[in-house]
């Protein structure tokens, strides 16, 4: 069961984490949710429209505190392949933590037509941001890296999700930190300056 918390509306993110702990998005129902989260479905209807609204807000906190974990990790990195290697290993390390989570989120916000690709652009475009701030904050200490600019991150944040996803559709989430090197690849193949 979902761990007391103080708002309705967190715990019935928290129900509907729990209840993808146990089955598949589109099997889950309110019933399910509210029982998980110990609240009313009259609760859950002051808060969410329906279920689909429900996934699309836990999409969006949890890529909060994805983010939070991906900034503590890059705290005191020592240089720009450091950065690249504990943004990597910790973005990886999230998604890995929680496969049934990470699945619904991946794959069932994308089905969910224009509402679903919005939420989705909008984490992307989070995790982009922060690819280019880390990138100019490296380059304004002294570090040989190119610049890149939100679209270029965009290229990135996508190409490495694409790999997730691939992943979390064959059910292979326990390989999920062997896309890694991969990962780090990708992004220095656009941001290290080429080999004279």
């Amino acid at each position: 069961m979902v761990k007391a918390a103080t708002d309705h509306r967190e715990r019935l993110l928290e129900g509907l984490t729990d209840s993808l702990g146990r089955k598949p998005y589109r099997e889950v129902t309110l019933t399910d949710i509210t029982a998980a989260a110990r609240v009313s479905r009259r609760t859950f209807y002051q808060h969410f429209a329906n279920k689909d609204e429900c996934l699309l807000a836990l999409a969006a906190d949890t890529s909060v505190r994805m983010m939070r974990v991906v900034l503590t990790a890059v705290q005191n990195s020592s240089d720009w392949q450091e950065t690249v290697e504990r943004v990597t290993d910790a973005y990886l390390s999230f998604i890995h933590s929680q496969p049934p989570l990470m699945k619904a989120l991946y794959i069932e916000t994308s089905s969910m037509g224009l509402e679903g690709l919005k939420a989705r652009r909008q984490i992307a475009e989070t995790f982009a941001a922060f690819l280019v701030q880390q990138v100019d904050d490296r380059r304004r200490h002294g570090e040989s890296l190119q610049a890149i600019d939100q679209n270029c991150a965009i290229v990135m944040v996508a190409g490495i999700n694409e790999l997730i996803l691939h992943t979390l559709i064959d059910d292979r989430a326990h390989t999920l930190m062997e896309l890694a090197p991969v990962a780090v690849g990708i992004i220095n193949r656009f941001v290290m300056p080429p080999a004279r």
